[in-house]
């Protein structure tokens, strides 16, 4: 079940992201010198606050527990996806292509041409999935202060 996140909610929702993302950041290198946040694993909650009020939140919930979050932002005609993140446990079970589907969704629904986000290209795995899901490479970007390549995908509706 996937539903709107309350402000007061978002303190759960940073832990879902950071234990999501931290297998990846351990894995391409992030630390705080070469990559705010470290790869969102460490976004403080006073940032996430903010991005509250201008982007919609949701929690993908599995037997009344939050195991995902999602966020998207609206821009012009183009929705883009902030956050897709699964609790580890959770992932490979379809909780992250029905958070995609649902982006999809919303983002028709709002008139959008396209959906776009942006992840570590080098993350082929993950790149694949979202190729899977319509997704394709748009822009590379090599950051002198990283290892690997940060990636645009976009997926038009």
């Amino acid at each position: 079940m996937i539903k709107l996140v309350e402000k007061s909610e978002l303190n759960d929702c940073l832990d879902i992201m950071k234990m999501s993302y931290e297998a990846g950041a351990i894995r391409f290198g992030m630390t705080e010198e070469n990559c705010p946040y470290r790869g969102r694993t460490r976004l403080p909650l006073s940032e996430l606050e903010k991005e509250f009020e201008r982007c919609q939140m949701y929690g993908y919930f599995e037997n009344g527990k939050r195991v995902g979050f999602l966020s998207l932002a609206l821009s012009d005609d183009t929705m883009k996806i902030n956050d897709i993140a699964i609790l580890p446990e959770y992932q490979k079970n379809g909780f992250g292509s029905e958070l995609l589907q649902f982006s999809k969704e919303e983002a028709k629904k709002r008139g959008c041409e396209k959906i776009r986000l942006g992840m570590v290209d080098d993350n082929i795995e993950l790149k694949r999935w979202y190729e899977k899901h319509g997704f394709k490479t748009v822009e590379l970007i090599h950051y002198a202060t990283v290892t690997y390549t940060a990636g645009k995908m976009e997926c038009i509706l």
